[in-house]
C-alpha cells in the first residue's frame, strides 16, 4: 500500500472542500492508496466527514493531529495575532509525517515540512484553496513541491510566467469545490424579509490590499443609512478570527440593524451560500468572485489603497465589474447603476471564469485530481513501495 497524507493543518475548515475531494476519489478509484485525513481542528475533521458522504465506497481514515498540551494554553490568545500552531502541528508529528510516502495540503505551510525539518522522502502535492489573483497567491516555493494541482488555465500561465512551475510536476485538474457544494445542496437561503437587491460585502483579510482598513466602516455605515438595499457582511474567514494582526474591528451598532447581516466566520462563509444568496458583489482582492461568478451577477470593487490597476495582473478580476474609489460617493453610484451596467461586463465575466476554471464533461475536479495524484506517484521509483 502506499500511504498518503492529506493535511489540513488550520483552524478554519474553508480549505476542506479544495482537497478532501481528492482524496475520497483517489480511495475510490485505486486500491493500492491507502489515504488518511490529517486535521489538526475537530471542526474541520468534521466538514471533511460530511463531503464525505459524498463520495460512497471511499476508504479514507482520518487521524486528529495531537498539539501540545502547552500550546493549546497559550493558543487561544496568539491566534489572535499569528497562527502560530501551524508550525508547531508540523514539528510535534514528524514521525507520523515520515511515514508517508505521500503529504498533500492545500496550503503552502506544509512545505516546511521540507525546508525546515528536512523531510525530503515524502511527495508533497500542493492544491490550491482558491483562484484568485492577489499578488501572495503566487509563491515560489512551489517549485519545491513535485506536484501541484491546479484549478484552471489562468493560473497556469501566471505561474508559468512567474517561472514557478517545473514541467512534468504539474496538472491541470479544475475546482472540486464546486462539486461539493452542487452535492451538499444547502439549498436557497434568504436571509431578508423583503426582495430589495442582497449585496455580499467580503473584504479580504491582507490588510495591504484590504478595503477594510480604509473603506470597511464607511461601506457599514453607508448600508446602515441606505436600508433600500440589504446586505450580507461575510469577510474572509480568516479576518476576525486573527483580529489583532488585521486590526478587525466592528461597532456593536452594526449587529442589530434589519437590513444587515453579520456573519464573521460561520461555515456560511465557506461553502458559498453567501455567493448564491447575493444579486450584487462587493469586494476587493478575494478570490471568492470567482466563485460567486459561477451565475454572472454585478460585481464592485473597493480601491482603497489606490492603486494603478490597468494591465496589472494581480488586478485581472477589477475588470470584470466597476471599480470606486470613494465611499459613499462613489458606492451609491456604483450600485444605483450595478444592473444596468452589467451588460457591460457579463461576456467579460463568462471568459473569465472559464479561463479560472478548468472542466471536463465526463469528469469531475476530484476524479481528475485523484488520477493526476496516482499517475504521478506510480512513476516515482523513489517511493519506498517499490524500493525492495
Amino acid at each position: 500500500m502506499i500511504t498518503v497524507c492529506f493535511l489540513f493543518n488550520h483552524y478554519l475548515a474553508h480549505q476542506v472542500p479544495h482537497a478532501a475531494p481528492y482524496a475520497f476519489e483517489l480511495s475510490r478509484m485505486y486500491d493500492r492508496f491507502d489515504c488518511i485525513i490529517a486535521c489538526s481542528d475537530q471542526s474541520v475533521m468534521e466538514f471533511a466527514m460530511q463531503i464525505s458522504s459524498l463520495y460512497p465506497g471511499h476508504r479514507c481514515r482520518y487521524m486528529l493531529l495531537p498539539v501540545p498540551w502547552y500550546y493549546r494554553m497559550v493558543d487561544p490568545v496568539l491566534s489572535r495575532w499569528v497562527f502560530g500552531r501551524k508550525k508547531v502541528v508540523l514539528r510535534h508529528n514528524l514521525e507520523f509525517f515520515r511515514g508517508m510516502d505521500m503529504i498533500v495540503a492545500p496550503e503552502r505551510n506544509f512545505i516546511q515540512l521540507k525546508t525546515r525539518f528536512g523531510l525530503d522522502k515524502s511527495l508533497l502535492i500542493h492544491c490550491r484553496h482558491g483562484a484568485g489573483d492577489r499578488a501572495a497567491g503566487f509563491d515560489k516555493r512551489l517549485r519545491l513541491c513535485d506536484l501541484v494541482l491546479l484549478p484552471g488555465q489562468k493560473i497556469v500561465d501566471r505561474l508559468n510566467a512567474l517561472g514557478y512551475l517545473r514541467e512534468g510536476h504539474y496538472a491541470l485538474v479544475g475546482y472540486p469545490k464546486f462539486e461539493v457544494v452542487q452535492g451538499l445542496n444547502r439549498g436557497e437561503r434568504r436571509f431578508f424579509d423583503n426582495d430589495n437587491p442582497v449585496v455580499l460585502y467580503n473584504p479580504h483579510f491582507d490588510q495591504s490590499v484590504s478595503s477594510w482598513g480604509g473603506m470597511g466602516l464607511e461601506v457599514m455605515e453607508f448600508f446602515r443609512r441606505h436600508q433600500e438595499y440589504n446586505l450580507i457582511f461575510a469577510p474572509h474567514v480568516i479576518m476576525f478570527r486573527r483580529r489583532w494582526r488585521h486590526r478587525a474591528r466592528l461597532p456593536r451598532k452594526y449587529f442589530n440593524v434589519p437590513n444587515i447581516h453579520v456573519d464573521l466566520g460561520s461555515m456560511a462563509s465557506m461553502d458559498m451560500t453567501y455567493a448564491l444568496a447575493a444579486d450584487i458583489y462587493l469586494g476587493d482582492v478575494s478570490s471568492q468572485v470567482y466563485e460567486f461568478l459561477l451565475e454572472p451577477r454585478p460585481c464592485i470593487f473597493l480601491n482603497a489603497h489606490h492603486v494603478e490597476r490597468r494591465n496589472d495582473p494581480f488586478y485581472y478580476h477589477w475588470n470584470l465589474g466597476q471599480v470606486v474609489d470613494s465611499v459613499p460617493a462613489g458606492l451609491e453610484d456604483a450600485l444605483a447603476h450595478a444592473h444596468d451596467r452589467q451588460k457591460d461586463y457579463e461576456e467579460r465575466q463568462k471568459k473569465a471564469f472559464e479561463y479560472t476554471f478548468y472542466n471536463e464533461p465526463d469528469s469531475t475536479a476530484a476524479q481528475r485530481g485523484a488520477r493526476a495524484i496516482a499517475e504521478f506517484c506510480l512513476g516515482q521509483s523513489r517511493l519506498r513501495a517499490f524500493k525492495a
